[in-house]
């Protein structure tokens, strides 16, 4: 069995030359010359050749520079522009904008189109469509020295800012994990300026402490004085460039793509009834990402003090950094804009109870929903990748941005 799965492998990464080949059913892709399956050109397509391939759509580039230097790109997706908000979508960890675009007619960023929002997406620094820089290059563990502070006081800040210029209008935020993070740390820093510039926010399974979290992700945190040194040893900060690669081929056979979730459940909760065929190959083989390695040390010391604050530098620096031996926390009540929540009860990395303490860290005033997913699978990658997003998630999120838009905050 293992032998056949073996040459099964090898003879479809040497026969699929063009695009990914994809099936209907997870079971057909172990059929060789399974007239079923078919090439899917959109596995070789970047985000822009994505959006232009979708009937009537008009894609743009905007590169910003961010205030520290950073080259970060922005990806606009528009149709008929009946809507008066502009849509911000701003991606997770170890991920980048593909992950709006990556699914066809059902791409969350297409859907929006096709309601007349005028979609912007943000690359963070350091994924593949933006790792530019005034100074640095890639090859430079500088460039990797930058943590959740700098996402959320510069590349957020810096999409936010240029859609209000470009458009002259309040946008509303939807931030997915790391994205509202991010967003909180840039609206709770600068309220003023956000509540000018911002409608509204949804945090999308958002996370700022990881209460009550299973993922065995943060248990890196044992290893991790010895991982950080590896990583900078042979990949100057950045954590598993182009690892993603390896995955591919293993999205050639289901045994290979059940392999391939069984991880995903020990890192984001179980849920095998929501993979989707049709898209798994592209998800595990061109959505994910780099992640910079004093990211996910910022991560981890929030993880280990249940506190979501600044990056901690260590006493003598903090005190010249902040002037105070401990980093700042991040006060949410400072926030003044509309905001509402999309969570999951079987989401292991960020959980009903940090979703809650988020919730109620916000003044009463700006509560406008609190939304827990009707599926009890449901985890953290669901809300990018879920067969079944438009049953469970989108028809309840395309209403809460709606109601956003005309003002109706109801909690």
């Amino acid at each position: 069995m293992l032998v056949r799965a073996y040459l099964l492998v090898v003879f479809q990464c040497f026969t699929v030359a063009i695009g990914a080949r994809v099936c209907p059913t997870f079971r057909d892709y172990d059929k060789l010359f399974n007239k079923k399956c078919f090439n899917n050109p959109d596995a070789e397509r970047n985000i822009t050749e994505l959006i232009q391939s979708w009937p009537g759509f008009s894609a743009e580039e905007h590169y910003l520079t961010t205030e520290d230097g950073y080259r970060v790109l922005v990806e606009r997706a528009y149709s008929k522009i009946t809507q008066k908000n502009p849509i911000i979508i701003v991606h997770g960890i170890a991920m980048s904008a593909f992950g709006w675009v990556n699914r066809g007619n059902v791409s969350l960023a297409r859907l929006l189109g096709d309601l007349g929002y005028d979609v912007w997406m943000l690359n963070y620094r350091g994924t593949w469509y933006s790792k530019g820089h005034v100074n640095l290059t890639t090859g430079n563990k500088n460039y990797w020295k930058y943590t959740i502070d700098n996402l959320g006081l510069y590349d957020v800040r810096a999409v936010v800012n240029f859609v209000s210029q470009e458009t002259n209008r309040q946008s509303i935020y939807l931030g997915y994990s790391m994205g509202s993070s991010g967003f909180y740390i840039y609206s709770s820093t600068f309220p003023e300026e956000a509540k000018e510039n911002v409608k509204a926010m949804i945090g999308i399974a958002p996370v700022i402490n990881f209460t009550g979290v299973k993922s065995i992700a943060l248990y890196t945190s044992y290893v991790w004085p010895t991982l950080k040194r590896f990583i900078y040893t042979f990949w100057n900060g950045e954590i598993l460039p182009g690892y993603s690669i390896f995955l591919r081929p293993l999205t050639r056979f289901s045994g290979g793509m059940y392999l391939i979730q069984s991880i995903n459940n020990l890192l984001f909760g179980d849920d095998y009834d929501q993979m989707d065929p049709l898209h798994y190959p592209q998800f595990a083989t061109q959505m994910l990402d780099s992640v910079a390695v004093e990211l996910w040390t910022h991560y981890l010391q929030i993880y280990e003090t249940g506190v979501f604050k600044r990056f901690d530098y260590g006493e003598e620096m903090n005190l010249k950094k902040y002037g105070t031996p401990t980093p700042p926390v991040y006060d949410l009540s400072k926030i003044q804009i509309p905001m509402a929540v999309f969570a999951s009860e079987n989401d292991w990395l960020a959980t009903i109870e940090n979703a809650n303490q988020i919730y109620s860290e916000i003044q009463p005033s700006v509560r406008c929903g609190f939304h827990v997913i009707p599926h009890k699978k449901w985890n953290h990658i669901d809300f990018l990748i879920a067969k079944d997003n438009p049953k469970y998630f989108y028809k309840y999120l395309f209403k809460k941005v709606n109601d956003l838009g005309d003002g109706k905050c109801e909690s």
